[in-house]
C-alpha cells in the first residue's frame, strides 16, 4: 500500500545549523550517502552527517567559473588548452 501525503509541512523547510530541516526533525539528505552528480535528495530523520550539511552560497557572491585560458585551481588544469600526460 502507498501513502501519499496531502499537507504542506514535509515540503516546508528552514535553513538552520547548515541543514534544510522541516517541523518534523527530517532533512535534505543525499540519497545512499553518496557524494556523485545527479542524486536524489530525500527528506530524512535528521542526523547531521555530512550528507545532510548544506552550504548557501548567493549566485551574485558565486566566483566565476574560469574562462579558456585560465587555470581551475579546483581541478589543476588550464581551461580548454591541450596538454600531455608524460611519464
Amino acid at each position: 500500500m502507498t501513502s501519499t501525503i496531502n499537507s504542506r509541512w514535509p515540503q516546508m523547510f528552514r535553513y538552520q545549523a547548515n541543514m534544510m530541516v522541516n517541523e518534523h526533525g527530517q532533512a535534505w539528505d543525499i540519497s545512499n550517502n553518496v557524494d556523485a552528480e545527479n542524486r536524489n535528495i530525500i527528506p530524512h530523520n535528521k542526523h547531521g552527517k555530512i550528507n545532510q550539511l548544506w552550504d548557501i552560497v548567493y549566485a551574485d557572491e558565486y566566483p566565476p567559473e574560469p574562462t579558456k585560458g585560465q587555470l581551475n585551481k579546483e581541478f589543476g588544469f588550464y581551461v580548454d588548452r591541450d596538454f600531455f600526460i608524460v611519464s
